[in-house]
């Protein structure tokens, strides 16, 4: 699980680095950091460490996000603000952090 967020930081930074050059022109940072953010998703939510909600959530916005690169691979014309995708991966990623945040601040409540 520790690799599935080290893989996180390394999508995170390669997202960030695309930021100055414009939105077109960070099209080819922001599809390797969402594949960097699919892989690291699918290996957190593969271990029974998070509650099934959070790991289903985390799986479908993994999917989303690979759906989303592999368009952009085929040649669709996709920006990081695009809708439908790559924008309807962004809820279920942020329902996932939140499921994170909070079993980890329930459980530190208990210590």
């Amino acid at each position: 699980m520790a690799a599935g967020f080290l893989t996180f930081l390394a999508g995170e930074s390669l997202l960030l680095s695309g930021n100055a050059a414009g939105l077109q022109a960070s099209v080819p940072s922001y599809v390797g950091g969402i594949s960097l953010w699919a892989a690291a998703l699918i290996m957190v939510s593969a271990p029974d460490t998070f509650a099934l909600w959070m790991r289903v959530t985390g799986l479908v916005a993994a999917v989303l996000f690979l759906v989303s690169v592999g368009m952009v691979l085929w040649g669709a014309s996709l920006l990081p603000t695009s809708a439908p995708l790559p924008a309807a991966g962004y809820p279920f990623l942020v329902v996932t952090f939140v499921g994170w945040i909070w079993t980890l601040l329930r459980g530190s409540r208990h210590v």
